[in-house]
């Protein structure tokens, strides 16, 4: 699993870094986009990219592939 909270490289870490994320197999790949106020979750790695994109607003609920039982709310990405 790999968070990232990009400021200004927003389309690079999306696009180069999870390219290359999908390459090595992450399996579980985060963005956390403050300005927009959500998170991109990327799944199912392969050499072309992931094959799973989720974008959830604050109310939505996530588990990390890895910790199943482990339940996020998005918002607590976004408390101070």
């Amino acid at each position: 699993m790999l968070i990232e909270v990009p400021n200004k490289t927003f389309r690079y870490d999306r696009q180069v870094k999870g390219a290359l994320y999908a390459r090595e197999a992450i399996g579980d790949y985060w963005l956390v986009d403050l300005e927009q106020r959500h998170l991109e979750i990327y799944r199912s790695p392969s050499a072309d990219g992931y094959g799973d994109q989720l974008i959830l607003q604050p109310g939505k609920t996530i588990a990390p592939i890895a910790f199943p039982d482990q339940v996020i709310a998005v918002e607590q990405c976004f408390a101070a």
